[in-house]
């Protein structure tokens, strides 16, 4: 069964551009169901990751809270699902 796609509108400002001085910021969203999600946008104001749902704002923060603050000890390891893992005979 086909469900709806939810139009997200912005909790707070919909200002969503990024000063030049930072080249990434997160944004914390409402959708139109009430539920919450954070956004890392860039200086244009494209998102380039965003969150599952949240059932409340301060649980959406919490959550980007927690991103930004462990990014900087993140492994950077590229990861494909096996049935498109190739591997050199």
């Amino acid at each position: 069964m086909a469900t709806a796609t939810k139009k997200v509108r912005p909790a707070r400002s919909p200002e969503r551009a990024v000063s030049e001085a930072s080249s990434l910021a997160f944004a914390i969203d409402e959708d139109n169901g009430g539920d919450y999600r954070w956004e890392i946008v860039d200086g244009s104001g494209q998102v380039l990751a965003h969150s599952g749902n949240f059932a409340s704002r301060n649980d959406a923060e919490r959550a980007a809270r927690r991103v930004y603050e462990n990014a900087g000890s993140a492994l950077f390891e590229l990861q494909v699902a096996n049935e498109r893992r190739t591997v050199a005979p």
